[in-house]
């Protein structure tokens, strides 16, 4: 029973990480919530940033979003836990997950503060936007 949810870990996993991949090298990836309501989520700029880490460009990735490593790490974390790699209480690792969301919603608090672009809203974007403008 064991060997069976590791190696399908293992495969959500790869599947997850290359489909992601492909989404972000070819460039058609679009954030639902930004697409159709013009608002960035929390993980907003977490695409460029790692576009940017690919081509080298770690001042851009942490322009993009300052968690980027956090999240790697975050998700290598995981697999690790689900594996049974790295073996800890599940309390501990519940509290590490809401300590990660916390981060993030904290970050993007801190961006749209400090009115970064990245994080700002464009409802005139939007596809709501867009297919209700016309009727006013």
């Amino acid at each position: 029973m064991q060997d069976k949810k590791k190696i399908h870990t293992i495969i959500i996993a790869t599947a997850t990480i290359s489909a992601v991949a492909i989404l972000i090298l070819s460039d058609i990836y679009v954030c639902p919530l930004n697409y159709i309501l013009g608002i960035p989520c929390p993980m907003c700029g977490m695409t460029r940033a790692f576009l940017s880490v690919i081509s080298g460009d770690f001042a851009g990735a942490f322009y993009y979003h300052p968690l980027w490593i956090i999240i790697i790490i975050g998700v290598i974390f995981i697999v690790l836990y689900e594996l049974r790699i790295i073996r800890i209480p599940k309390t501990l690792f519940n509290i590490i997950c809401i300590i990660l969301g916390i981060l993030l919603i904290l970050c993007y608090i801190i961006r749209f503060i400090m009115h970064s672009d990245v994080v700002m809203p464009h409802f005139e974007t939007s596809l709501i936007y867009r297919l209700i403008s016309p009727i006013f």
